[in-house]
C-alpha cells in the first residue's frame, strides 16, 4: 500500500530459464546456493542487460558484489568466475553457514538494489566485498571487466 509501483511477483516452483524474468526485472538479485544457477542468471542479466546483485554466504565468510550490466564496461559474474572454470561446488547443508551471515549479506543486497533503483549513491559495481564474519573484517577488491569473457566480452 505505501508503494503501489512496486510489484513483486513471487515464484512457488523450480526456475530453469531466466532470461524472460530478467528482461522484465529493473535489478536482480542472486540469493542461490549454487555455480550453476549462478552463472545461469548471470548469462541472463548479461542479455539482458539488467544489474545483478549477488551475495554468498558459508561457513563464517560472504562476499557481495553489484554487476551493473547497463554499463558497456562492467564485468559480469563470469568475469570473476569463469563459465569454463573449475569450482569446487560446497553446500551449506554439508559446510553450515553462520546465520546471522545470511541476514547481513541480505540486507547489504537489498541496501544496493535499492541504490540502483533509486539512482542513489555509489554501488558495488566493480567492486567484490568479502566479509570474514570471525574476525568482522572486510575487504574490497576491485574486479574488471574481462575482454575474453564468454558471457559479456563482446558485448560493447
Amino acid at each position: 500500500a505505501l508503494n503501489p509501483d512496486v510489484e513483486i511477483v513471487a515464484l512457488e516452483k523450480r526456475v530453469e530459464e531466466f532470461s524472460s524474468l530478467a528482461a522484465k526485472a529493473d535489478v536482480v538479485l542472486d540469493c542461490t546456493d549454487n555455480f550453476a544457477t549462478r552463472k545461469a542468471i548471470n548469462r541472463a542479466c548479461v542479455k539482458a542487460r539488467r544489474p545483478l546483485v549477488s551475495g554468498a554466504a558459508i561457513r563464517f565468510d560472504a562476499q557481495l558484489m553489484v554487476f551493473d550490466l547497463r554499463e558497456d564496461d562492467a564485468p559480469c559474474y563470469a568475469c570473476l568466475f569463469p563459465e569454463e572454470g573449475e569450482v569446487e561446488e560446497v553446500q551449506c547443508s554439508q559446510m553450515g553457514v553462520f546465520a546471522p551471515l545470511t541476514g547481513v549479506i541480505g540486507a547489504l543486497q537489498a541496501m544496493e538494489a535499492l541504490k540502483l533503483l533509486a539512482g542513489i549513491g555509489e554501488s558495488l559495481s566493480g567492486k567484490l566485498v568479502v566479509f570474514d564474519a570471525k574476525s568482522a573484517e572486510w575487504r574490497s577488491v576491485e574486479v574488471a571487466k574481462d575482454p575474453a569473457c564468454k558471457v559479456c566480452g563482446n558485448q560493447t
